[in-house]
This record gives C-alpha cells, sequence and structure tokens, in this order.
C-alpha cells in the first residue's frame, strides 16, 4: 500500500502529467459549457426553423386536398383529410408558439399529438415512415412513464441525469479523449526508463510484478478518479440549473431500442477502465521495447488516428469488429451496431482484457530481465 501510495504521488507530481489532467478537466468542462450555450442555441434554431416548415408544408398539403374536393365535392375521404391537416396545422403553430416561449413540455406534447394524427394516415404500418412514427409515440409514453421532462425530441431533454449520462457515453468514446488519455498513462514507464528511475528498484526489493501492476494501475486510478469527479461536479451543476432528473430517463439506441440511461452509463464506464487498462498495458510492454517515451506515445496515437482514418471507409465497416480500438468506448459499440455482434458489450470487454493479460505478462518477463546499460560495461540491476 505504501509503494502504491508513491506510485500514485509521483504519477501526480509529474508536470506532464499535470497538464494533461487540466486539459481533461477543461475539456469535458469546456464540452458542457458548449452544450450548454453554442450547440443548444444551434439545436433551438433548427427546431424553430423546422417547425415553420412544417407549417409550411402542411398549409400546401390542405390547399392540395381542397383543389381535389373541387372535383370530388361529395368524397368524404377529402373532407376528413382536410380537417386532420387543419388540426394538424393548428398543432404546428402552437408548437412554434412554445419554442418562442421556450416551453418545452408543451412542445413534445403537442408533438406527440400530431405523431398521432400522422400514424392515422400512414397506409403500411411496415414502411419506414410508420416505423419512426411509432418509435417517437412510444419513446414519449416512455418518457411519461417515469415522470421524465420531455425535450423537442428523442434523447433530448434539460435534466442533468440524462444530459450528463448522454456526455458519459459519447465523450468517453472519443478518439480525442483517448488520444490525451495516451499521452497521460502510456508512458508511465518509459518514462522512468529515460531517466534512469528504474535502476533504483533494486533498493525497495528488486522489479517484481507486484510494482509493474502498480505502476499499471496508478495512472489509471487517478484518471478514473478525476473523470468520475469532473461528471459528478458537472451534474450538480446541470442540475441546480435545470433540474436533476431521473437516471431511468429512456435513451433510443440507433439499433431502435429503448433503455434506461443509467444502464448506459454503467456499461461506458466499465469498457472505459477496461480501456484505459488496455492502452496502459499496450504502453507498458511499448515501453520496456523502444524505452523512449515519444516513441510509445506515437505508436500508439497512431494506430488509434490510423483506424479513425480507415473506419469512415465503406470498405472497412464490416472488419471493424476484429479491431481492438473499435471497442474503446460504449458509444462507439452503439453508433456501429449495425456492424458488430449483439453481444458486442461483452465481446469488447473479453478481447480487451485478454489483450491486457498477454500485454502484462510479457511485459513481466521482460521488467524482470531488464538490463539496465552502464558506460562500459551491462550491469543487471
Amino acid at each position: 500500500m505504501t509503494y502504491y501510495s508513491f506510485s500514485v504521488k509521483k504519477f501526480l507530481k509529474n508536470p506532464k502529467n499535470k497538464i494533461c489532467l487540466a486539459i481533461l478537466v477543461l475539456l469535458l468542462f469546456g464540452l458542457f459549457m458548449a452544450n450548454k450555450t453554442a450547440f443548444k442555441q444551434k439545436f433551438y434554431q433548427s427546431t424553430l426553423d423546422a417547425t415553420t416548415i412544417n407549417i409550411q408544408q402542411t398549409e400546401q398539403m390542405g390547399l392540395n386536398v381542397k383543389n381535389e374536393l373541387k372535383l370530388n365535392p361529395d368524397d368524404e375521404i377529402l373532407k376528413a383529410s382536410i380537417k386532420e391537416l387543419e388540426n394538424e396545422k393548428k398543432l404546428f403553430q402552437s408548437q412554434l408558439e412554445a419554442l418562442k416561449v421556450n416551453d418545452l413540455e408543451k412542445y413534445a406534447n403537442l408533438g406527440n399529438q400530431v405523431n398521432l394524427l400522422q400514424i392515422k394516415r400512414i397506409p403500411s404500418d411496415t414502411s419506414e415512415e410508420y416505423l419512426a412514427v411509432s418509435s417517437s409515440i412510444k419513446y414519449y409514453r416512455t418518457v411519461k412513464a417515469v415522470n421524465g421532462k420531455m425535450g423537442v425530441s428523442m434523447n433530448d431533454t434539460s435534466e442533468s441525469a440524462f444530459t450528463i449520462a448522454y456526455a458519459i457515453v459519447s465523450w468517453l468514446s472519443s478518439t480525442v479523449i483517448f488520444v490525451l488519455l495516451t499521452v497521460l498513462i502510456a508512458d508511465n514507464l518509459s518514462s522512468e526508463i529515460e531517466t534512469s528511475q528504474i535502476r533504483f528498484y533494486q533498493i525497495i526489493g528488486g522489479r517484481n510484478f507486484k510494482q509493474l501492476i502498480v505502476n499499471l494501475l496508478s495512472p489509471i486510478f487517478v484518471v478514473t478518479l478525476i473523470t468520475v469527479i469532473s461528471f459528478t461536479v458537472l451534474y450538480l451543476i446541470g442540475g441546480v440549473q435545470d433540474s436533476f432528473g431521473t437516471w431511468r430517463y429512456p435513451y433510443y439506441t440507433p439499433a431502435g431500442d429503448i433503455v434506461p440511461i443509467y444502464q448506459l452509463v454503467i456499461k461506458t464506464l466499465i469498457l472505459f477502465i477496461v480501456s484505459l487498462l488496455f492502452i496502459a498495458s499496450l504502453g507498458q510492454i511499448l515501453s520496456l521495447i523502444f524505452k523512449k517515451s515519444l516513441v510509445v506515445i506515437g505508436i500508439i496515437v497512431l494506430f488509434l488516428t490510423g483506424f479513425l482514418t480507415f473506419e469512415k471507409e465503406v470498405w472497412f465497416q464490416p472488419l471493424k469488429m476484429f479491431f481492438p480500438f473499435e471497442y474503446l468506448g460504449y458509444g462507439r459499440l452503439l453508433n456501429d451496431a449495425e456492424f458488430l455482434p449483439s453481444n458486442a458489450f461483452g465481446i469488447g470487454l473479453i478481447y480487451l482484457l485478454s489483450l491486457s493479460f498477454i500485454f502484462i505478462m510479457c511485459s513481466s518477463y521482460l521488467y524482470k530481465n531488464y538490463y539496465y546499460r552502464k558506460v562500459g560495461k551491462n550491469d543487471r540491476t
């Protein structure tokens, strides 16, 4: 325990680590503020424009039906359609007024009424339009079932529980975040080799497996703790500004499933910690091979950015599942669900943990047999 405390303190005292941790915290808070201001305003304006367009389209549809009714004045179906379109137009106009006074709850309620009208006019219950409207109605009812505060669309609300949870899922899957984390945790051992601190380990009992594990887990513990504290503070800030909300708030996945947001948060944090273990263990074995921090960080960042470049290519989509970098972040698994097996989360955990175990075992062998080169001769330390 003493050596673990020493390792954590040593990690925190490193100037490079202090800067990277500060950047990580500032990045999380910066993204939070951007979502609260610029992104939110842009989304609000696009919703306002879309509602205005809906009114115009409904008016045009009403004119078209009225023209048809002139040719067939006894058509009861056309008469009923006109009434439905007029009701729909009134609902859109009410939505526009609700937006102008920022009454998002009323906007959502009116939107559900629009969906209930529109779904009656869709002829096929297997069409994409029918499925989309049906999903919106189902999502709205699920939100109301947990006493949630609905926003202007699915996966949108001002409740702090959902907004922070959604941020956790999204941000902890970002390649930019993992590049920063690589700089933080991947060179912990190589920096000790470069500064020759590794030669003093013989004084405290030699280089053994326990020291290797402590060296591996110390940065992971610090990064995880700082990340959790940052999101907790953001949750409290968001709760004071708006409302804390419920962690059972539903999330509509790209695959069309509706699940409580807390389930996604738990899976995201588990996969985040395992991803840190993977990056740290990969960094350790590369450190013992190349012994240079910049080389270690450069190789891992090259892997990450290279994968990011190729993953956008159509031909690469079916191959994603075979690369460990695909499983660095639960949000990535949700977005790529169509290219991954249904149990991708479990596969990702096993894949990353297996690779981490292999890296640790190889590092253990190299660590115990590491030689510190002195001038004129090689001495084992």
